[in-house]
């Protein structure tokens, strides 16, 4: 190692945080705990069949319930959170997926504002829902996001936009799963 290098490693302040794979510390993967819960619900009829069905569009109602409960204890919110409030999903990618086809305009969205280093797994759900090219890194300084970074780079966006009349939302088909599923929460 060039002794530059040295030089720069000693001075982070902050240890790096290799997101090439996205995934856990297998030591945080409970297993037993999995394996404990799998047996209980597949040998019971009553649980078994209804989890291997495709059930409700939010989720277990007892799951969404029981993870309010969980977030209502740990947070202490002012007002306890609803299972309303909770929706179950095949995981963050699912989710987000999800959320993009609801809630936003490929056509209108200027850029997508991402913190770096980022979620590696989310630029492909980005573009796969018609983002491409419209990601955008926004830096971080020693108190978080570079907030007079973002509203340079947003107010140069916005400016853009209303060069070439791009000042409107543009209608599109929607799942109707995934709308399904947001809007009832």
């Amino acid at each position: 190692m060039s002794a530059n290098a040295n030089k720069m490693n000693t001075a982070r302040t902050k240890p790096l945080i290799n997101f090439l794979r996205g995934w856990p510390n297998t030591s945080l993967l409970p297993t037993h705990l999995v394996r404990k819960a799998s047996n209980n619900v597949l040998s019971n009829s009553t649980l078994s069949f209804p989890g291997m069905l495709y059930g409700p569009d939010q989720g277990d109602p007892r799951l969404r319930e029981n993870v309010a409960s969980w977030l209502s204890d740990f947070y202490k919110p002012p007002k306890p959170i609803l299972l309303d409030r909770i929706t179950i999903t095949g995981g963050a990618s699912q989710n987000l997926a999800c959320i993009l086809q609801v809630f936003t305009d490929p056509l209108f969205t200027r850029n997508i504002w991402m913190v770096a280093p980022c979620y590696m797994l989310a630029f492909r759900i980005f573009d796969d829902s018609g983002f491409h090219g419209k990601l955008r890194a926004i830096p971080e300084d020693d108190e978080g996001v570079d907030i007079d970074f973002l509203r340079r780079e947003i107010r140069k966006s916005e400016e853009k936009a209303t060069r070439e009349g791009n000042n409107e939302p543009v209608r599109i088909k929607r799942s109707s799963r995934c709308r399904r599923k947001l809007t009832s929460c």
